[in-house]
């Protein structure tokens, strides 16, 4: 078991947490990178392939994208003031809820529509895209909800590690977020 500390370690010059939440993200990003592969494959191979603009709702993928940089400005915010600590998380985790429920809102709507991932390869590829975004942010606030668990009963340094990671995934969230929107929502 390797220990939790709060001293960089002398080979790597930086915390277990910081080299743990690193080599974390290196697996998303293959992970991702796949999936953002497939689609440009499929993209490219397709006859034709319509613009996300007429397909998806561009205002609450906009409102989804506001509503994710603030939740990620929060946590950066929670590990900026970790006097505010508590509030910052409640407030990104808050936040990530909302975004949760306006893709519920959305895929509700498109499933109504019958735009289901069975109807064409572009569908599929943003359901999936996007399905998994969700289940990241889920990850996202249960990470959230166990510093907040955490925050009183462990020392202070190991709650300002566990920030700093999540503020980590949360940015590498909102980047994938980025990306997602930019290929389905507005090409």
């Amino acid at each position: 078991m390797i220990p939790y500390t709060t001293e960089p370690r002398s080979d790597t010059r930086v915390t277990n947490v910081t080299m743990g939440i690193w080599l974390f993200l290196a697996s998303e990003v293959m992970f991702f990178g796949a999936l953002f592969s497939a689609y440009a494959l499929l993209r490219v191979g397709a006859p034709s392939w319509p613009s996300g603009r007429d397909v998806l709702s561009l205002f609450i993928g906009s409102a989804n994208t506001f509503v994710l940089l603030w939740m990620t400005a929060a946590v950066w915010r929670a590990r900026a003031r970790p006097d505010r600590t508590r509030l910052w998380l409640v407030t990104s985790t808050g936040l990530a809820i909302v975004f949760l429920g306006f893709k519920g809102i959305e895929y509700a709507g498109e499933i109504r529509s019958g735009l289901l991932p069975s109807a064409s390869t572009f569908l599929a590829m943003y359901f999936t895209l996007t399905g998994l975004h969700a289940l990241h942010v889920i990850g996202g606030i249960a990470a959230n909800v166990w510093i907040l668990a955490g925050a009183g009963r462990v020392p202070a340094p190991l709650t300002a590690g566990r920030v700093r990671a999540v503020t980590l995934y949360w940015a590498f969230v909102d980047v994938v977020w980025l990306a997602i929107f930019g290929l389905m929502y507005l090409s």
